[in-house]
């Protein structure tokens, strides 16, 4: 789902300069979202009747094919945007990657940048990269490498975006063209990430939500049970609040829910489209006999 430019918003917002684009952080496991028994092939092109963007997560485990990119923007619609999670290569390493696989990386899905449907990469770095003057170092590297893409930096340690580092750390960005995520997740004192909008590139504003579960922040694991969170309508506003401030201030803004555990994430998108003015097709009723919200393995 996306607003255009300049389009109003049916809650009464003022119209948005910026373009806002709100989808899911992956397609594959989506609780309740798909009808039982779609096989997976399927699910991208079910996924693109109601979203306008998607997070590429599979990219972060291996260097996709060509051909499978090919293959997704066949059964989107032409203005369906991917934006691409990084190699894990070239966030989670404990030494530092070499350019190859950087160029890797890169021709990956230069498909997708050449047929005008690449949205940018996002490397999200582990709570272990820490403000240090070497990781400092290895951002404005990154800035090179990517040079020509819009590449989206998100922080897991609070030591980035703590009251006395946060302005340093946003002007490093800005300085060197990387755009910064600005993160929803639960506030843990000396570790997790505050909610801090801000635009460091202004071709793109990026809004990622992992919900606010603190109980579970540390109980990660394959059932992703951190991810477990509803936002409730009055968060929801919240949101809605921060996504048109970005709006003002950058060209696009895209709205990322990673909050999938058991389902809420499609559930809040769509909710969050309907307050910024979206009128996405609703979802179809599914069979009675299915539960609204079921495991999905991606």
């Amino acid at each position: 789902m996306s607003v255009a430019p300049a389009a109003e918003s049916a809650s009464g917002r003022d119209p948005l300069p910026g373009e806002i684009r709100i989808g899911i952080s992956s397609w594959g496991s989506l609780p309740g979202f798909y009808p039982s028994g779609m096989r997976p092939a399927e699910k991208l092109n079910w996924y693109a009747r109601f979203f306008s963007i998607v997070e590429v997560n599979v990219s972060f485990y291996r260097i996709v094919p060509p051909r499978t990119y090919v293959q997704w923007m066949e059964t989107t619609p032409p203005d369906f945007t991917f934006d691409i999670k990084a190699f894990n290569e070239l966030t989670h390493f404990r030494d530092a990657p070499p350019e190859a696989t950087f160029a890797a990386f890169r021709d990956s899905y230069a498909v997708v940048r050449d047929a005008g449907r690449f949205g940018a990469a996002l490397f999200q770095f582990p709570p272990r990269f820490t403000n240090t003057s070497a990781n400092r170092a290895y951002l404005r590297r990154v800035a090179r490498e990517m040079r020509g893409d819009v590449a989206v930096i998100e922080f897991r340690h609070h030591s980035w975006l703590a009251p006395e580092s946060a302005p340093e750390t946003l002007d490093l960005l800005a300085q060197v063209g990387l755009a910064y995520a600005v993160v929803d997740e639960p506030k843990i004192a000396n570790d997790t990430v505050p909610l801090l909008p801000a635009i460091t590139n202004p071709a793109l504003a990026y809004l990622r939500l992992h919900g606010r579960n603190a109980a579970a922040w540390y109980r990660g694991g394959s059932g992703g049970t951190r991810y477990d969170y509803d936002y409730s309508p009055a968060e929801l506003e919240e949101l809605a609040a921060i996504a048109t401030g970005l709006a003002s201030r950058a060209a696009r803004v895209h709205v990322l829910f990673n909050n999938n555990a058991r389902g809420a994430g499609t559930l809040n998108a769509m909710a969050l489209g309907r307050l910024l003015g979206v009128a996405p097709e609703e979802p179809p009723a599914l069979p009675l006999t299915q539960p609204r919200l079921f495991d999905d393995a991606e």
